[in-house]
Formats: C-alpha cells, sequence, structure tokens
C-alpha cells in the first residue's frame, strides 16, 4: 500500500514483535498513538531520538504535551499581557492630547 515510503506508524511492527495485542490490532491503543503523534507534531516538539515504547509512556507523554502546551501558551498570553500595557501612562496621554486636539 505505502511502497517503499516511510511512515512512522511502520516502527512499530518491529517495536511490537512479541506483544500480544500489538497497537495496529487494538483501537484504543492505535487513537492514543495517533494522539501522540499529533500532538508532538502540532506542537513543534519534533521527532527527537528518545521516545515513548510502550502505550502507558505514550498516554504519559500526551498528557505532558498538553500540560506543556496549555502552559505555554498560557506564559506567552501573561507576557503578551504585560507588554501591552508596560506604555499605558503614555497612551492615555495621546489620548487625552488627541480629545484637546479634536
Amino acid at each position: 500500500e505505502g511502497g517503499d515510503v516511510p511512515r512512522w506508524i511502520d516502527n512499530l511492527d518491529v517495536l511490537e514483535e512479541n506483544v500480544n495485542n500489538p497497537t495496529r490490532s487494538t483501537p484504543w491503543k492505535l487513537y492514543v498513538t495517533c494522539l501522540y503523534f499529533t500532538s508532538y507534531t502540532i506542537t513543534s516538539i519534533g521527532y527527537g531520538d528518545i521516545a515513548p515504547v510502550n502505550i502507558a509512556e505514550r498516554i504519559v507523554c500526551t498528557l505532558m504535551i498538553m500540560v506543556a502546551g496549555t502552559t505555554w501558551a498560557l506564559v506567552l498570553g501573561q507576557v503578551s499581557d504585560v507588554v501591552a500595557t508596560m506604555h499605558s501612562d503614555e497612551l492615555d496621554f495621546q489620548r487625552r492630547m488627541d480629545a484637546l486636539g479634536s
């Protein structure tokens, strides 16, 4: 089906040679694995050398990615808010000058 094109999911077959219920044949394991793959792809964490090798590690890593991504978004939002309100006195002055001029 895929020919000679390598796919990320093909690595599971090699990792799970001796596993009774491999990821490809268990829908919830496949779902968790796909969720893990999409979460580290979307968040730009990347494809590092160290990766989870079983379902428990994938679940923990996925939760950690989501918590870290949410935390990072909150931190960036707070920093943006601080930068946006840094010159509030100057903006008030400019608004008063504009109001006096009109």
